[in-house]
């Protein structure tokens, strides 16, 4: 099944910038703005088991150690591969 979403997401605090543009059952297409630190337009992320402890980029909810997050994918490894995105975050629309 595949799923679209095109919403953002503001973390103003942090001059962040998130963009899901597409999402399938294992991956996530999206835009990431960091102000002054990176920039990616479209950065692959993909589903697996939270590692650690840490906060949702999109909703700010916690994640626990275990929990089903989204995670940035590529090498060399990006500036925001600790950042993680919980599973339902965001709202998605069926195409």
């Amino acid at each position: 099944m595949h799923v679209a979403a095109t919403d953002t997401f503001q973390a103003a605090a942090h001059g962040l910038l998130i963009t899901v543009l597409e999402s399938s059952a294992n991956h996530l297409l999206v835009r990431w703005v960091e102000s002054g630190r990176c920039h990616y337009g479209e950065q692959r992320w993909r589903l697996g088991v939270a590692t650690r402890t840490g906060y949702c980029a999109v909703s700010g909810r916690k994640i626990h150690r275990g929990d089903a997050v989204y995670r940035p994918t590529g090498r060399p490894p990006p500036a925001n591969r600790a950042a993680m995105i919980t599973m339902g975050s965001f709202p998605l629309s069926i195409e």
